[in-house]
């Protein structure tokens, strides 16, 4: 994969192919990919891919800040079809993103975990993090799935987040081409999502145990205005979190901010 660390060319000028070689839609600046997928499915299919060279309220889970200065970073959002897929599968359909990501992350040379429920890191560090909503259009359900890596971001860029945050330059201590990655990440999820379609998620929670590096660490679960604090004990069959609580009850959340 030398060919992700070769001199990129202007984003004006990129050619990238989201699912069933649909060809992406490129958009100099946005408020959000997210936010733009929203407001204009009708103009969006599934297999479509928004990406942005910069965003100006690029936002995260539970609406933190995710900054995105022009031609450093990725910034993109993949509408994903549901047909085939039971309810109960949707939220796991953000897991397997996350899982197949690191998998991907891991054979560039960098050491990637998944943070439930999906959050991408390296020593701890976030480099990738995801935001996802169901949209209905003619009747049709499709998840839209906003990811935001950061590619190049320099020491400087990031001193500003307070939490640990890292990039994939940081890491790898050279910069990466965003054309060509981005276009190996969005093959490899096509690849893995017809994947899910035949074997459903257990293949993946077997290799999320296998890079896992928060299992037995205290930790507490937000949601909303509940804190539940605890260990971390598995990750469960169907993707939830098997925590055990302070007073040694035993639970399994579907949802929530872990922190570690």
């Amino acid at each position: 994969m030398n060919d992700i660390f070769c001199v990129e060319r202007p984003f004006s000028e990129w050619e990238i192919h989201g699912f069933a070689n649909r060809k992406a839609h490129l958009y100099s600046k946005l408020t959000s990919t997210h936010r733009y997928s929203k407001e204009n499915i009708s103009e969006f299919d599934v297999g479509d891919v928004l990406v942005a060279d910069a965003q100006s309220s690029g936002r995260g889970r539970h609406e933190r800040t995710w900054l995105s200065p022009e031609g450093k970073n990725l910034y993109f959002n993949i509408l994903f079809s549901l047909e085939g897929f039971l309810p109960l599968q949707y939220p796991q359909l953000m897991q397997i993103t996350a899982i197949s990501l690191a998998q991907f992350f891991r054979a560039i040379g960098v050491n990637a975990s998944v943070k439930w429920p999906n959050d991408i890191l390296c020593e701890k560090k976030k480099f990738c993090g995801m935001i996802s909503e169901i949209l209905v259009k003619d009747g049709k359900k499709i998840l839209t799935i906003g990811i935001g890596i950061d590619v190049n971001a320099t020491a400087e860029d990031l001193e500003e987040i307070e939490r640990p945050v890292t990039s994939l330059r940081l890491i790898l201590g050279k910069a990466l081409n965003r054309e060509i990655l981005l276009q190996k990440i969005l093959q490899k999820l096509e690849e893995s999502i017809e994947i899910t379609r035949v074997q459903g998620i257990a293949p993946w929670i077997a290799e999320w145990r296998k890079m896992d590096q928060f299992i037995g660490h205290s930790a507490r679960i937000v949601e909303e205005k509940e804190v539940v604090e605890g260990t971390i004990l598995d990750i469960n069959e169907d993707g939830s979190l098997l925590f055990r609580k302070n007073d040694g009850s035993i639970v399994s959340r579907y949802t929530g901010d872990l922190e570690i």
